[in-house]
């Protein structure tokens, strides 16, 4: 049997409290030393609705001699707190690099999608560009190398000049104009390997002299159906009669080439009339502008206008020479 006090602690009450309860139930009692029956204390702590003291989360009770309510700090309880710090240290960092991680895959997959792809259409863009040169080259601009001396001072050894290959689609050449055309070397082109072919190809693309023909620069002197002269102490060029002013010779003058006269038409293949040579229909009669040293047309007689390349009309090189012919 338990004292009023007893219970009261058990119930986190009050002796007062225990007391007034069981004056209610017909049970009065007057200190909280008087004894409670078993029965009337399980009752007391079914109508609470409370459990001992060890399992409340309030604060302990007691009721000290004097009647004075004295409470009791309850025992800390710490387990839910180190639960939350321990699980958002653990959750936030795991998933923020997920999600990065996630992000950023894309990415890297999107730029080497856009690699392997830029490396699969370079041979396609190699291809489709020496196409386009090789069209350039063929039907319109194509860059020369001067090889030789013969046409200084207006052209020297190393210089680089554009011809282009248009305006004798639609017109012929006239005097006075530079020209590039091929000759072909003497003898039957030997039987050649297709890797000597193939690098033949490539010699011509870029203007360089292959085995089978030699590109010759010259200035026109004359067109088909002319009447040309070259002759004097200091050669004079007569064209149809009359003197051609000739600024471009080196020197300003020449005093000791080839002449051009009626005896020495038969070397040029041309026929005489009037004291000169008649230029054949469908030629033209070249020389070079250093007339002394020019291997042109009073050697190898007249070329062809088939034979004809195009009209050199830009120095590109050097930059200091850059200009029009």
């Amino acid at each position: 049997m338990s004292t009023i006090q007893q219970v009261a602690r058990e119930l986190g009450m009050t002796s007062q409290e225990v007391i007034a309860r069981l004056k209610v139930m017909g049970q009065p009692a007057d200190s909280h030393l008087t004894p409670v029956e078993d029965t009337v204390a399980e009752r007391l702590r079914r109508e609470t609705g409370s459990g001992r003291v060890a399992d409340d989360e309030r604060a302990d009770v007691a009721i000290g001699g004097n009647g004075a309510r004295t409470v009791a700090s309850p025992p800390e309880t710490t387990e839910a707190a180190p639960v939350e710090k321990r699980t958002e240290p653990e959750t936030r960092p795991a998933e923020e690099p997920a999600a990065e991680k996630t992000a950023a895959e894309p990415k890297k997959k999107s730029k080497q999608s856009s690699m392997f792809k830029q490396i699969a259409e370079l041979p396609l863009l190699i291809v489709l560009a020496f196409g386009i040169a090789v069209v350039i080259k063929i039907l319109l601009v194509q860059a020369f190398f001067i090889p030789s001396a013969s046409m200084n001072p207006t052209l020297v050894r190393g210089d680089r000049v554009l011809v282009e290959k248009v305006s004798y689609r639609f017109g012929e050449p006239a005097r006075g104009q530079v020209i590039v055309f091929a000759r072909e070397t003497a003898g039957e082109a030997p039987n050649l390997p297709w890797s000597e072919d193939v690098r033949n190809f490539f010699r011509e693309l870029l203007g360089l002299p292959t085995g089978e023909e030699t590109d010759f620069i010259k200035r026109v002197v004359g067109v088909g159906g002319d009447v040309i002269s070259y002759k004097g102490t200091n050669r004079t060029l007569v064209v149809n009669g009359e003197k051609v002013d000739e600024p471009y010779i080196k020197g300003g003058r020449d005093t000791g080439s080839s002449k051009i006269t009626s005896s020495t038409c038969g070397a040029m293949k041309l026929e005489p009339q009037d004291g000169g040579c008649r230029v054949p229909a469908g030629t033209v009669f070249v020389m070079g502008d250093n007339r002394s040293n020019s291997m042109d047309s009073r050697i190898i007689g007249p070329v062809d206008v088939d034979k004809i390349v195009g009209r050199a009309w830009l120095i590109i090189w050097p930059p200091k020479d850059f200009g029009t012919l």
